[in-house]
């Protein structure tokens, strides 16, 4: 042992602890559950009639000589899954076989399911380390799962033991060398089963990816107690349902994402779909399940800021996929700003097309009188804060704005002001903060400078990474002393969630589009070298426009951007001392 070159290291060793509690306790105990449902002498027999019934070969080879081997002891977590699976009459969790379960389900096939789960998270990962924490956070994991698999098994808690033990036994480095080369060796072995051939054959949704999106949708559902379905919903669930993908169209804070996402929370609870929230229109293509429906659903699908060319021209590439795809029911959901829908290159697009559009200001879809005064009520508003006068003069913005002005109590004093000219209210308020919460306000600016996302991590980099250089220019402009500890920041930021902000899986960003413009404008009017320096290069070509210059095509765009939300109010007008630096 001595003579190892396997060397065994604190966070290695924890590696190897979660190898063994795997291939240990967590195995063994599948297999008792296997022994307590199937007998060995009559699982060849259920195996060869499961078989015969579906006519697909679900086992290779190898598998096929272990079960008919009728020795347990070598059966291991891929295919005890598969048998505990298909062959018992074990009743699947609510999210149903092959899928995360719910946390608070605590069924036996919801820990079963978890088992696989925790294997495959390693077997398709090549780190060889695991930190302290997460070794706690995993090691709990374990021991919960085994304790409520034992609970159903009876009275015995060998298996619970044996992780105890495992915590703090002094690792042997061969052994350890050996279960951690088989714990992330899954992808060179058996490929992981879990229905039938087309699930093996498809390439499956990253771990890592399905543990993000499943947090969104969690978050989605909660913002999602504010969502009314105005009088036109059901055209727009309608078309959905009818057309394999639909592009939603309305200006910043119109409720286009929101619907989005409604729409396919409905899906998902009433039909059984699986929501993909993807960044990417590729997506589609690469993790599309041809067994289950699914509903993918892409925000700002050519831009963020202004008409992205290249994404179009990525959407063309795909437009089969869109209008076909591999599993007929899966739907496809977009979103786009009014402004990049109204582009002269989008006509003649494949999302052009108006059965595959909901506009959101259209004469059947706009906001009536009573799905504004629902708005109110959703949120709690005073009933009398808009009279029939000030109804027909509300922002496009309105769903958004009645959010804000939820949550934000200086803004009552706007009244029903605020709903019609919003960003003069909001830069007040921020010129305040900038006055009597420097903090509060340098947060936000380096917020949005690090392009819309912000993490402690971030902040505690600062001497080493690009995000310095921004830091100490924001804070010297903003008055802040640029030593200033990042919990200061981190707290203000924490603090501004949910009217400012909103925290998502990597740290902070904005709560909305519109809100980054206009703490953009509100900084860079008087700074705006720094945007030029720091910011996207879409926002720089849509919303700095060098002073008394205009050609016919910024002012078709002008035009057009006067439709959102305020647009022109934070358009900065860059001095002519400055306009060199568009070209540097």
């Amino acid at each position: 042992m001595s003579n190892s070159k396997f060397k065994l290291t604190g966070e290695n060793t924890n590696l190897a602890r979660v190898a063994q509690l795997i291939l240990g306790p967590s195995t063994n105990v599948l297999r008792v559950v296997l022994r307590k449902e199937i007998s060995p002498s009559n699982l060849e027999t259920k195996v060869r009639a499961y078989i015969a019934k579906t006519k697909k070969p679900l086992i290779n080879q190898h598998q096929e000589t272990l079960i008919y081997s009728k020795d347990y002891l070598k059966f291991d977590v891929t295919l005890l899954y598969f048998l505990l699976r298909n062959m018992c009459s074990i009743q699947p969790h609510s999210n149903k076989w092959g899928n995360n379960p719910h946390p608070g389900d605590r069924s036996v096939s919801g820990n079963i399911e978890r088992i696989r789960l925790i294997r495959n998270e390693y077997g398709h990962n090549s780190e060889r380390s695991i930190s302290d924490i997460d070794f706690k956070i995993k090691y709990q994991d374990i021991k919960g799962i085994v304790r409520e698999l034992e609970n159903y098994l009876g009275s015995s808690t060998k298996y619970q033991e044996e992780v105890k033990e495992l915590k703090t036994r002094t690792m042997d480095p061969t052994q350890s060398e050996k279960n951690i080369k088989e714990l992330l060796d899954l992808h060179e072995k058996i490929k992981d089963i879990s229905g039938d051939v087309e699930e093996m054959k498809k390439i499956a949704l990253p771990w890592n990816l399905k543990v993000i999106y499943e947090k969104d949708v969690l978050k989605w559902k909660e913002d999602d107690s504010f969502f009314v379905e105005t009088h036109n919903f059901q055209a727009m669930l309608d078309k959905v349902r009818q057309q394999s993908f639909v592009t939603f169209v309305g200006v910043p804070g119109s409720g286009k994402t929101a619907t989005a996402r409604h729409i396919a929370l409905l899906l998902q609870e009433k039909d059984g779909y699986e929501i993909l929230p993807t960044k990417d229109i590729n997506y589609i293509e690469t993790y599309c399940d041809p067994r289950s429906p699914q509903v993918f659903v892409i925000d700002d699908v050519l831009g963020v800021f202004g008409f992205d060319m290249k994404e179009l021209e990525k959407l063309t590439m795909y437009k089969d996929r869109l209008n076909k795809p591999t599993m007929p029911e899966t739907k496809v959901l977009m979103t786009c700003r009014e402004v990049v829908f109204k582009h002269e290159a989008f006509s003649g697009s494949i999302l052009s097309n108006k059965k595959h559009v909901v506009q959101l200001h259209s004469e059947e879809n706009a906001l009536n009188d009573q799905d504004e005064y629902d708005l109110i009520a959703k949120y709690n508003l005073d009933k009398d804060l808009l009279s029939s006068d000030t109804l027909s003069k509300l922002s496009k913005s309105f769903p958004y704005l009645c959010k804000l002005f939820s949550r934000k109590e200086e803004l009552g004093h706007y009244g029903p002001e605020f709903f019609i000219p919003p960003v003069p209210c909001i830069l007040e308020l921020l010129d305040n903060m900038k006055i009597r919460n420097k903090i509060h306000y340098a947060s936000l600016v380096l917020l949005m400078t690090n392009q819309n996302a912000l993490s402690e991590k971030d902040l505690n980099n600062e001497n080493t990474t690009y995000f310095g250089q921004i830091k100490f220019k924001v804070l010297k402009r903003c008055k802040v002393d640029p030593i200033t500890c990042s919990f200061y920041f981190i707290d203000a930021l924490t603090e501004m969630e949910g009217t400012y902000t909103e925290q998502r899986q990597r740290g902070f960003t904005l709560i909305h589009d519109s809100m980054l413009e206009i703490v953009a404008y509100h900084f860079g009017r008087h700074f705006p070298e720094l945007l030029l320096q720091y910011m996207d290069s879409d926002y720089i070509a849509n919303y700095i426009l060098p002073a008394k210059y205009k050609c016919r095509k910024r002012k078709r765009e002008e035009d057009v951007l006067e439709q959102t939300v305020d647009a022109k109010e934070t358009v900065i007008q860059l001095p002519a001392k400055n306009m060199f630096m568009i070209y540097v």
